[in-house]
């Protein structure tokens, strides 16, 4: 039990010290990619780039699929590749959709809203979930200005690392 412990501290330094030199943002991805790689049975991913030693340079990890098909070429087939089932979720594949695909840097809860209409899903108040999701322990998506105040104030919001890194990694 001790040396299970002992192990398990040991990882925990190494990756520490790994990735020490990555910004936030960086590590999240990170992070993100690595409670997505301990989760799984490890049969279909090759975990790439891993250090031998303490010389070896810091790794870019990377899950690399045994065989991926084509991206999605519509918002439909996005979505029903990553099969999202938190309102989050949801808005974070609509997110995903208006920053990759329409070359939105940020985004209003109402396109979001649109998108998840034209294929006829429905979140029940995207404002109070987009709201919820930006304030979650590992949020997806962030807030980035805010134009008016009360109820009518209209949000701009943009995915996070985590938030496309959920969306790269289901579809």
């Amino acid at each position: 039990m001790q040396q299970s412990f002992e192990q398990e501290f040991s990882a925990m330094q190494q990756i520490a010290s790994i990735t020490s030199n990555l910004t936030s943002q960086e590590r999240m991805r990170v992070a993100a990619w690595f409670l997505e790689y301990a989760a799984q049975d490890n049969k279909d991913v090759v975990l790439v780039n891993t250090p031998q030693d303490e010389a070896s340079p810091a790794p870019e990890p990377a899950l690399e699929p045994a065989s991926k098909t084509s991206a999605p070429s519509t918002f439909t087939e996005l979505y029903a590749a990553v099969s999202p089932k938190t309102g989050a979720q949801k808005a974070a594949v609509a997110g995903y959709w208006l920053q990759t695909q329409d070359g939105c840097e940020s985004w209003k809860a109402s396109e979001v809203n649109k998108l998840l209409k034209s294929i006829d899903v429905k979140v029940s108040s995207i404002s109070i979930v987009l709201t919820n999701a930006v304030k979650a322990k590992m949020p997806l998506v962030e807030q980035l200005a805010r134009l008016g105040d009360g109820e009518r104030s209209r949000k701009t919001f943009r995915l996070t690392s985590a938030g496309t890194a959920y969306v790269e990694d289901h579809e």
